[in-house]
């Protein structure tokens, strides 16, 4: 018994020195990140719909607004993050993202105009939205290719171990304080920078820095394939957003799930992402890079039509965890493709061009959502069909991207 523990003790210390020390303050970076946004950002329109008032549909336009901030900010991250260095990108990043979200506890406290509130949501959006890109390009600096995939996943565990905690902290505060509730995240993000200042040095040397400017941007939009690719995960993340907005809204107000148990459906997807992102890296490694991203846009889509049958808390956590398994696929898959396809000089500019559709996608998932929602809360099977087809098109269309054959081999591109 004490020599299988012993081995087992061998096995977790060989994987953690496998990786640079980076990686792994890294993921403790991804677990504070994703506690402190995934605290908030399931009552965020569940306090602008039920607290104030306000239509879903103003609301998707407060989201359609942060997928611009988010669009701006991904290409200025990533970019930048090439010319300047990972580790100033992120410090910059942080410090925008915890002020962002003191003035939300502000506003909120003080009850100051919807508008601020949504000013300061757009803008915590666009600072987290810069930190991205700098930090994958960083771990694609930091791991050879044929390991991105299980990088990627243990910051995905990471980030999903934030959230299993963070929503159930959220629901049980905005039962306490909404301004409460934006305090908090604020104080954990002032952690993150501090942890990037101590224990992260820069991976880009003054030789290995570009000259990032707009030419860089126009050079990269001609790559028509990379575009394409990157417009379907735009889809895919569009759905995959869903449940974070909409299906927030459909679950208190039509399934009249309490916003406890709302809490709880989101704890359910970090926990299903801890469980079983290590064994989705055996899973992915066994079949194409593409099918894998197919599979999980699939995945994704009967996830929606879930939630359209859905009358009860049990049936919303089954969609939760179809749809989590879409994610194992997608998104893991969806940044070791942009690593691979990226020169090396460019890693930055492709991981924040590829998060601009990302996150547009993120945000414009909100904007049409809300509009259905607003439409067709009644009719879920409408609702939700229309918004699961966008990614079954995408499923179908993804298996038809040319691309470099290295990609698929976990191969870093040479062009």
């Amino acid at each position: 018994m004490q020599q299988k523990i012993q081995r087992k003790i061998n096995k977790i210390n060989s994987k953690f020195n496998s990786f640079d020390k980076r990686v792994w303050y890294l993921v403790a970076i991804r677990v504070i990140n994703a506690l402190g946004f995934s605290i908030i950002l399931p009552f965020i329109s569940v306090y602008l719909y039920s607290e104030q008032g306000v239509p879903m549909t103003i609301i998707g336009t407060f989201f359609l607004g942060a997928a611009i901030a988010r669009a701006f900010s991904q290409i200025v991250g990533g970019g930048y993050s090439d010319k300047l260095g990972r580790r100033k990108i992120m410090i910059i990043a942080g410090i925008g993202r915890a002020l962002s979200f003191l003035l939300l506890a502000i506003t909120v406290f003080y009850h100051f105009p919807i508008y601020f509130l949504g000013l300061f949501v757009i803008l915590s959006y666009g600072f987290g939205a810069m930190f991205m890109p700098a930090a994958d390009a960083l771990i694609s600096d930091l791991v050879e290719p044929k390991n991105r995939v299980e990088a990627y996943s243990y910051q995905r565990i990471g980030l999903n171990f934030g959230w299993a905690i963070g929503p159930a902290i959220g629901g049980y505060l905005a039962s306490i304080s909404y301004s409460l509730l934006f305090l908090i995240p604020s104080g954990l993000f002032i952690l993150v920078i501090f942890i990037v200042i101590y224990y992260i040095p820069d991976s880009v040397s003054e030789t290995r820095k570009s000259n990032f400017n707009l030419q860089s941007l126009k050079r990269l939009s001609r790559n028509r394939q990379f575009v394409f690719y990157c417009f379907l995960c735009f889809l895919v993340f569009s759905v995959l957003s869903q449940p974070y907005s909409t299906m927030s809204v459909f679950a208190v107000e039509h399934v009249k799930i309490s916003k406890i148990l709302l809490g709880y459906l989101y704890s359910i997807n970090g926990i299903t992402i801890i469980l079983f992102q290590l064994p989705g890296i055996k899973w992915i490694n066994r079949m194409r890079l593409s099918s894998a991203l197919a599979l999980g846009a699939f995945l994704a889509a009967v996830a929606m039509l879930l939630i359209g049958i859905s009358t009860s808390f049990l049936m919303l956590a089954i969609a939760i965890v179809v749809l989590t398994f879409g994610e194992i696929f997608f998104i893991p898959t969806g940044t070791t493709i942009t690593s691979n396809w990226a020169p090396e000089s460019e890693r930055g500019s492709y991981m924040g061009f590829y998060g601009l559709f990302q996150g547009m996608g993120r945000s414009f998932g909100p904007f049409y959502g809300g509009i259905l929602l607003d439409h067709f809360l009644h009719v879920p099977l409408i609702l939700w069909g229309a918004i699961g087809s966008v990614a079954l098109f995408a499923a179908l269309a993804i298996t038809h991207i040319k691309h470099p054959a290295a990609i698929e081999s976990s191969v870093p591109s040479k062009f």
